[in-house]
């Protein structure tokens, strides 16, 4: 158990935006997040003093429940606020997911089991086994180990936390439909045109077993559609840009970052 991170679920978390007190606390959390979450290394060092801040408020206003017989510990709730930080690191008007309070982890795999009968009167199991999910106006519930395994493994395209909180983002409207808050009629008529033509092309790509840089659980719907870019979008930036220029200009703009451009330091 990491002691010194009780402070900070201590701290009154009106006072977290304080930049240099907010610094302070976080700065024993440096070392762990370098060691164990290798995307924190590619980030811009001028970044780093705003994701620290909002780390902060993030573990003070959300809370955070085991599940399964998991205990959570302050490093689980570390390493789960930093990624969920870092897609809000230069959107600052949509707010630090305010839709969402409760972050439910899970030892692995969770879901539901449904007893079946077949023709022939034998009864199995058929089971909705999930790594993650975001309710509307509920909680995001993960898979700790697949949380830790995306923690540790970088630019492989996947990461449960970008996926779950992306879809916290798509949701700050009530629906999840692949479109987030964006400012502006233009920039909604550049993102549904861009979009959907990306999101048909995956569709087609999955239909026809064609091979596609995009996940093919993205051809689910336009939601998850979303979610599987935002993953690749911070995962594999360099990729992302060259093979879908268009799109990658459409996620930079609204998240306001440019992960092809990210350096390892």
């Amino acid at each position: 158990m990491l002691g010194w991170l009780r402070r900070i679920f201590a701290f009154d978390h009106r006072r977290a935006g304080d930049a240099a007190q907010a610094t302070g606390l976080i700065q024993q959390c440096i070392e762990t997040l370098s060691r164990k979450l290798p995307i924190y290394r590619r980030l811009p060092s001028a970044d780093l003093p705003r994701l620290h801040e909002l780390i902060v408020q993030f573990m003070a206003e959300k809370q955070f429940w085991g599940s399964g017989g998991l205990v959570v510990t302050d490093e689980m709730r570390l390493l789960v606020a930093a990624q969920a930080c870092i897609l809000v690191l230069h959107t600052p008007h949509l707010g630090l997911y305010p839709r969402t309070k409760e972050v439910i982890l899970y030892p692995g795999e969770f879901g539901e089991c449904v007893e079946a009968v077949g023709p022939d009167g034998r009864r199995y199991e058929i089971c909705d086994d999930k790594i993650g999910e975001t309710w509307n106006r509920g909680p995001v519930l993960l898979a700790w180990d697949s949380v830790r395994r995306a923690g540790w493994i970088d630019e492989d395209g996947h990461n449960v936390v970008f996926h779950e909180f992306a879809h916290a983002l798509d949701l700050l409207d009530g629906y999840a439909d692949g479109v987030p808050p964006l400012e502006n009629a233009a920039q909604l008529a550049a993102w549904k045109h861009v979009f959907t033509e990306e999101y048909k092309a995956l569709v087609f790509a999955d239909r026809n077993g064609r091979r596609s840089f995009f996940d093919t659980y993205g051809a689910t719907d336009p939601g998850e559609f979303f979610a599987v870019v935002t993953e690749q979008f911070f995962e594999e930036g360099r990729r992302f840009a060259r093979l879908h220029p268009a799109l990658y200009s459409q996620m930079k703009g609204f998240y306001r970052q440019d992960p092809a451009s990210w350096s390892r330091r």
